[in-house]
């Protein structure tokens, strides 16, 4: 598959600043992205497996994760190569 085909993977944001790594999100990913490091604080282990599903975000108490899932504009920019 072309490099211009390829699927992008969504960007997850991690702020630890206001995570107190109590490990929810990696509980409760699905496709087991997200993983946790020595002190226990999550980080993105395998991109390509995101599904923009959003479980992580909604399941931090903290508000530390945000997944950007795709619109639009990234689509068309995508599509006309203008990124």
């Amino acid at each position: 598959m072309p490099d211009s085909k390829k699927k992008k993977p969504p960007n997850i944001d991690i702020f630890k600043a206001w995570c107190k790594a109590c490990g929810i999100c990696a509980a409760f990913c699905p496709t087991g992205v997200l993983a946790r490091d020595e002190g226990g604080y999550p980080y993105v282990k395998e991109p390509d497996k995101c599904i923009s599903c959003g479980w992580c975000e909604i399941r931090c108490p903290d508000f530390a994760i945000t997944v950007k899932k795709k619109d639009k504009k990234d689509r068309a920019e995508r599509d006309t190569g203008d990124i």
